[in-house]
């Protein structure tokens, strides 16, 4: 069973296009769950999904500027404390988790899913960092929770839909969708 997630709407979008392709991915074999934009509230809504044992996760979050899926390949143990969360709080401290490691890898097979998707026709890439906000922090804290179980895990950004677009070439959301179920049924093959 893979784990998928997107986020709830944030900073005055009406909608969030990873809320709507987690939505749409889960079924037969892919549990789908939405996140809040809520850095006081992230750790335990992981929690209560994550003691679950999942043969893969993927979190995802829409980046406004991109045109691609892409995969990230670190998350870091780093807070922004400048933008606040839906709830309007903006954290004094910089540490996700005090004394954590500074960063981990995603443990999906990054170049396979990147592949797979041009394959697809599909715009894709691999970028370095899921940032600042709370998709590290999601990527982040997940990493940090499924480090001893060996969970494949790893964060997906989303380009903004065409509604949501603000200088970046859009993606319909159907093609975001088409996106993700290649992903999961990548993730689910025989080779995993």
């Amino acid at each position: 069973m893979i784990l998928v997630t997107g986020f709830e709407p944030f900073g005055g979008l009406a909608r969030n296009p990873s809320k709507e392709v987690a939505e749409a991915s889960g079924g037969r074999g892919v549990r789908a769950a939405v996140l809040p934009v809520d850095y006081r509230r992230i750790g335990p809504a992981l929690d209560a999904l994550l003691w679950e044992a999942w043969d893969a996760v993927l979190l995802m979050g829409v980046a406004i500027g991109r045109a691609r899926l892409s995969l990230e390949r670190v998350a870091i143990n780093f807070r922004d404390g400048v933008r606040p969360d839906n709830a309007g709080w903006a954290p004094s401290s910089p540490e996700l988790v005090p004394g954590g490691p500074a960063a981990y890898f995603a443990t999906l097979p990054l170049e396979r899913l990147s592949a797979r998707l041009e394959r697809d026709g599909i715009p894709a890439e691999i970028s370095l960092s899921a940032g600042a906000y709370l998709c590290n922090a999601a990527f982040y804290l997940a990493r940090h929770a499924l480090e001893r179980r060996g969970t494949p895990c790893g964060f997906l950004h989303l380009p903004p839909t065409p509604d949501l677009a603000c200088g970046a070439e859009p993606m319909p959301l159907e093609r975001e969708v088409a996106g993700v179920r290649a992903l999961l049924q990548e993730l689910s093959g025989p080779d995993r």
